[in-house]
C-alpha cells in the first residue's frame, strides 16, 4: 500500500464521515469506505474531483418559499402521474382489488411487464422457481410484493435525464436503487416484515430532491455549491436556502399523489429527527439512506454524508458485523437492479 495515497485516503475517508460520528457501525463502514476509495484513488482519481461549474451561473435569486405546496405554487409544476403508475395506486390502495386487476395494468405495459420480470428473477427475492409472466410474478410473490415492485419501477422511470443538469441522473438512479435494497435487506435481517414495501420506499425516497434541483438550474447550482462547503451537507443546505429540505418536499408529493402511507413516511420523514425515532419506515430508509452514501452509492454533492441517528439503528435491532455478512449480496443485487432498469 502506497504511504502517500493510503494517507489521502484517510483523509478523504475523514471528512465523508465528519458528522457520523463514532458507533461500531460507522467505524466498520469507514473501512469500507476506506479500502473502496483507496482503489478510486489508484485506478480512477479523476473520480474523486470536486463538480465545477460555469463562472458565469449568477446564485439563485428567488424568494424563500414558505413551505413544500408554496414552492410547487411558483415556476415548478408538480408533474401529473402517468396513467400506469395511477393506476398501481389505486389498486394497491384498495382492499378490494384482486391480483388479476394486478397482472392486467401489468401487462398492458411491455416495457413494465419486462423490468418486473427481470427483477422478480434477479435474486432480489430469493425464488427458485424460474418466474416466466407478470401472472406467475404475482402469484409467487404475492399481490403486495409485485404491485410495490412495479410501482417503484414505473416511478423510478419518471426521472428522464436532461442535456443541461445539475443532478447527475445516473448516480441518482444508483442511489435510490441502492438505498431501496438496503432497507429491503436491513428489514429482512431485523424481521420488520414487508420487505417490498422497504425496497419501494427506498426507490422513491428522495424524490423531492429530483424535483428541487430540475426546477431550476440556478437554483441547483447554488444548493451543489453551499453543499459542498466546508461543514455542510446538502440536508443543511437546503434548509438555509429553501428552509426546507428535499424530505418534506418528498413526503408532501407522495401525499398530494395518493401513494400507500408507508412510502409517504419513508420519502417525508427519512430525515425528520422525530419521525426516525418513531416510524419504522422512515427509520429504515434512514438508516438505508446513510449506509448507501457510505458504501460509495452517493450522489456526491457535499463532501459529507451527513449523520446517522443512534437511537435509529439501535431500534432495527441488528449488529453492524450483521450488515458487513450482508454487503456483497447487498452490491451484487444493486448492479443487478440498476442495469436491469437502466436497460
Amino acid at each position: 500500500m502506497r504511504p502517500d495515497i493510503k494517507e489521502a485516503a484517510s483523509h478523504y475517508v475523514h471528512r465523508l464521515f465528519l458528522q457520523a460520528g463514532n458507533s461500531s457501525l460507522v467505524r466498520l463502514l469507514k473501512k469500507e469506505a476506506f479500502k473502496r476509495i483507496y482503489r478510486q484513488m489508484i485506478n480512477d482519481p479523476d473520480s474523486l474531483l470536486p463538480r465545477t461549474f460555469p463562472s458565469d451561473v449568477e446564485p439563485w435569486s428567488g424568494e424563500k418559499p414558505q413551505g413544500p405546496e408554496d414552492f410547487l405554487k411558483g415556476t415548478v409544476t408538480l408533474p401529473s402521474l402517468p396513467h400506469v403508475q395511477s393506476r398501481l395506486r389505486e389498486v394497491l390502495n384498495d382492499p378490494e382489488s384482486t391480483a388479476q386487476d394486478l397482472v392486467d395494468i401489468i401487462c398492458k405495459d411491455p416495457k413494465l411487464a419486462t423490468s418486473v420480470l427481470r427483477l422478480a428473477n434477479s435474486g432480489i427475492y430469493e425464488i427458485e422457481e424460474k418466474i416466466e409472466t407478470p401472472s406467475k410474478a404475482v402469484a409467487l410473490l404475492g399481490f403486495q410484493k409485485a404491485g410495490s415492485l412495479a410501482l417503484g419501477t414505473v416511478s423510478l422511470s419518471m426521472f428522464k435525464r436532461k442535456n443541461k443538469a445539475v443532478l447527475d441522473l445516473e448516480k441518482f438512479w444508483k442511489h435510490s436503487i441502492a438505498c431501496g435494497v438496503v432497507a429491503q435487506e436491513i428489514s429482512v435481517a431485523a424481521g420488520l416484515g414487508d420487505p417490498e414495501l422497504f425496497f419501494a420506499g427506498g426507490l422513491m425516497h428522495d424524490i423531492g430532491l429530483h424535483m428541487i434541483f430540475e426546477s431550476d438550474y440556478s437554483l441547483g447550482v447554488t444548493l451543489f455549491r453551499l453543499a459542498g462547503s466546508e461543514g455542510y451537507n446538502l440536508y443543511e443546505a437546503e434548509q438555509d436556502i429553501l428552509g426546507f429540505n428535499h424530505a418534506d418536499l418528498g413526503g408532501y408529493i407522495l401525499e398530494k399523489w395518493k401513494f400507500p402511507r408507508q412510502l409517504i413516511a419513508a420519502a417525508g420523514g427519512h430525515h425528520n429527527p422525530h419521525k426516525v425515532k418513531t416510524d419504522p419506515d422512515a427509520m429504515v430508509i434512514h438508516v438505508a439512506d446513510f449506509i448507501a452514501q457510505a458504501l460509495g452509492f452517493g450522489l456526491d454533492i457535499s463532501s459529507v454524508i451527513g449523520s446517522i441517528d443512534p437511537a435509529a439503528w439501535q431500534k432495527i435491532g441488528i449488529t453492524a458485523d450483521q450488515l458487513i455478512e450482508l454487503l456483497p449480496k447487498i452490491r451484487r443485487l444493486i448492479d443487478d437492479i440498476f442495469q436491469i432498469l437502466e436497460d
